[in-house]
C-alpha cells in the first residue's frame, strides 16, 4: 500500500469499489490526477462493510472541472482526497449528520460535512468526505512504534508522541544505552521504513550496523549531525516521532 490506490487494489484490497467511479467527467484530463488517496478508500470500505452499498456521486475533480461545478478552490477533490457519497436509507437530515459525526471519529478524517438547513441545498442527500493524505500501512506503522516505545520507555501509553514521550527518551548509541528496551521498537519501526539494519536485524542492541542504519537515517532526514546516535537534543528523536 501507498499514498495512493494501486491499480491491483481495486477490487481487491477494496471489494467494493472501482477506480471509474472515482474519475473525473471532464473527459479532457486524465481522470485522476495524481491518483486517489488510499486513506479515502480506507474509509470508504469500511463504511461500505458497515452500511452496504454506497453510490460514489463525485470523486476526483481536476481543477477546471471542480471550478466550472463551484468547488472551493483548495478543494481536496482536487488531490484526490475527496468525494461525495450516498448512502441508501441516509435520506433524512439526522442521518446524515450521524453519519458526518462518525466520520469525524474515523482514522484519517480532514473535513465532513452535508446538507444541514438548507446551507449546502447542492448535495442533497450526499455526505462529502475528505482525508489525509498518508499511506495507511506506514501510518499503522508508526503507531505501533510509539506504543511500543512509550511501553519501553515508561511513558503514557497512548498511541499519541507527545512532549512527555519525548521527555522520556533515552540517549541511544553503541556506547551508551546499547542494550535499552527501546531498541528494539525502533529496529521495528526502522525496517518497516525499509532500512536496513545489518546481518544482526531485529536483535534489541544497538550495534554498530545500527549506528550505520541511524547515520543514513539522519542523512535522510536532512539533519545537520549525522552521528549514529539517537537523542532528543539533536533532534533525531523528534524526527521519529515527527514532532519537529
Amino acid at each position: 500500500m501507498g499514498k495512493y490506490v494501486l491499480d491491483s487494489e481495486w477490487g481487491t484490497k477494496y471489494p467494493n469499489f472501482k477506480k471509474a467511479e472515482f474519475k473525473c467527467p471532464c473527459g479532457k484530463c486524465n481522470g485522476y490526477g495524481d491518483g486517489i488517496a488510499s486513506s479515502l478508500l480506507v474509509t470508504l470500505q469500511k463504511l461500505r462493510d458497515k452500511y452496504g452499498k454506497l453510490q460514489i456521486t463525485s470523486g476526483y475533480r481536476c481543477a477546471s472541472h471542480n471550478k466550472a461545478v463551484g468547488g472551493s478552490t483548495n478543494s481536496k477533490h482536487t488531490k484526490g482526497q475527496a468525494a461525495d457519497f450516498y448512502l441508501d436509507g441516509f435520506n433524512s437530515q439526522s442521518k446524515r449528520v450521524d453519519m458526518v459525526n462518525e466520520l469525524k471519529k474515523t482514522e484519517y478524517y480532514n473535513y465532513s460535512y452535508t446538507n444541514v438547513n438548507g446551507n449546502h441545498p447542492n448535495m442533497g442527500n450526499v455526505v462529502h468526505i475528505d482525508t489525509k493524505l498518508v499511506d495507511p500501512d506506514e501510518d499503522t506503522a508508526y503507531k505501533t512504534f510509539v506504543k511500543d516505545l512509550q511501553e519501553a520507555i515508561g511513558a503514557n501509553i497512548d498511541g499519541i508522541a507527545g512532549s512527555e514521550t519525548l521527555s522520556k527518551t533515552p540517549t541511544i548509541s553503541t556506547g551508551t544505552g546499547w542494550n535499552h528496551k527501546a531498541v528494539r521498537p525502533l529496529q521495528v519501526y526502522l525496517k518497516s521504513l525499509g532500512y536496513d539494519l545489518g546481518s544482526c536485524g531485529i536483535d534489541g542492541k544497538f550495534g554498530k550496523d545500527m549506528k550505520e542504519c541511524i547515520k543514513k537515517y539522519q542523512k535522510d532526514q536532512g539533519l545537520s549531525i549525522v552521528d549514529g546516535i539517537v537523542t532528543a537534543k539533536k533532534y533525531t528523536w523528534k524526527k521519529l516521532l515527527k514532532l519537529d
